[in-house]
């Protein structure tokens, strides 16, 4: 496990605190060494069939195995692929190539590429519902339960929401559906890693993940896919069962497997930390609250309403102190406005005033101690102006 060090710039010492895990992770250098190291003597694609090919292929079929076993799926069942974004599309094609019309229930919280997605498919006269989400930030069960009917084929709910880190009623979800013929996905993205997860506890056909997530290496990912059924979305030379075509990024695998393993593992470390974020603002006497739900949300993520402070203004005053926070989802590239999520949730003022806070593996409770400390400056600062 590494620490990142201190930013020097000029005679300065810098913070180099780090807050933005939900956005991506900072990268596990320890683990992305060590694969290396292991793919330095004998890497080869893994599909020749010569020595070095084997080996290879014996490598990522067992780590392709361990990451299965994280979400209790079979090795037949996980499709590598670049991303988040990529399997995202992949549920949606399958649905265009599986059903000439239907509908399909989303929320209006759900990641860009799953709204994205969606509205491909009204050109082909699909028809989309989406769901509001309360002020937990989580869906109304009943809501959904009106919406589906016998033309529903697709329900894609992300298991915990990217800005919030507020949990969805997947199971129960699934519940409502089992005795239908209605595809269930979900993004869990965000929550990989972070929860443990059951696709078979919670009725999944597919699951959506991205390696970045939890420090592994960009442009990686993978779909879980019930039994292994899913219309291929990249064809060429068939890797991935048919699946999905493209030469397998072994070192990818590796790295993920082991990076999943190392981040359940911190799961109480992150629940610590967000827990002790929480009970220092309130010692401080800074005005704010919690956006959504903390107990039933993700264990490393807070989204906080400053009622004092506008969010750009706070997101710059820590930035150039090297303090990194987000105003919301980074995945609109450059996006500084309010977060789209918290206007949902509650209202645009709210999200003008609001912030997300992500704690991961390399930060501790003396660095959230400086961060509370400057921003306890720069309310005490604001009012006085006022």
């Amino acid at each position: 496990m590494i620490k990142y060090s201190r930013l020097k710039i000029g005679g300065d010492v810098m913070a180099n605190i780090y807050l933005d895990y939900a956005a991506t992770s900072r990268k596990h250098f320890d683990i992305i060494e060590k694969n290396l190291n292991i793919l330095k003597e004998i890497y080869a694609n893994p599909s020749s069939g010569h020595t070095l090919g084997k080996k290879n292929a014996k490598l990522a079929r067992e780590s392709r195995e361990k990451i299965a076993n994280f979400i209790n799926a079979t090795s037949e069942e996980i499709i590598f692929t670049s991303g988040g974004t990529e399997s995202n599309n992949t549920v949606f094609n399958h649905v265009l190539s599986r059903f000439n019309s239907g509908e399909v229930i989303i929320s209006s919280i759900e990641h860009p590429s799953v709204k994205s997605s969606a509205k491909h498919l009204e050109k082909y006269g699909f028809k989309i519902h989406e769901l509001d989400v309360d002020e937990t930030g989580s869906i109304n069960i009943d809501e959904l339960e009106e919406k589906i009917n016998d033309n529903t084929v697709l329900i894609s709910i992300m298991l915990a929401n990217n800005e919030t880190g507020v949990l969805n009623p997947i199971k129960e979800i699934s519940e409502l559906i089992v005795d239908k013929d209605i595809l269930l996905h979900s993004d869990i993205v965000q929550a990989f890693g972070k929860v443990e997860i059951d696709v078979k506890e919670l009725g999944l056909d597919f699951a959506s993940v991205s390696a970045h997530k939890i420090g592994s290496l960009n442009n990686f990912g993978f779909l879980y896919a019930k039994n292994g059924d899913v219309e291929p979305f990249i064809l060429g030379g068939g890797q991935e069962n048919g699946l999905r075509s493209g030469t397998s990024d072994l070192l990818g695998t590796l790295i993920l497997a082991d990076c999943t393993e190392e981040t359940l593992s911190s799961i109480p470390k992150l629940r610590e930390l967000k827990n002790y974020f929480i009970s220092k603002l309130e010692q401080s006497g800074i005005e704010f609250e919690v956006n959504g739900s903390v107990k039933n949300s993700l264990p490393n993520i807070l989204n906080i309403y400053f009622k004092n402070i506008e969010a750009q203004r706070l997101i710059t005053y820590l930035d150039a102190q090297s303090i990194y926070i987000s105003g919301g989802s980074a995945c609109s590239s450059g996006n500084i406005k309010g977060s789209r999520i918290i206007t949902e949730m509650y209202n645009i003022e709210r999200a003008a005033h609001s912030v997300r806070i992500s704690v991961g593996f390399d930060i501790t409770k003396d660095d959230i101690d400086e961060v509370i400390t400057k921003i306890d400056k720069l309310e005490k600062r604001l009012i006085e102006r006022n």
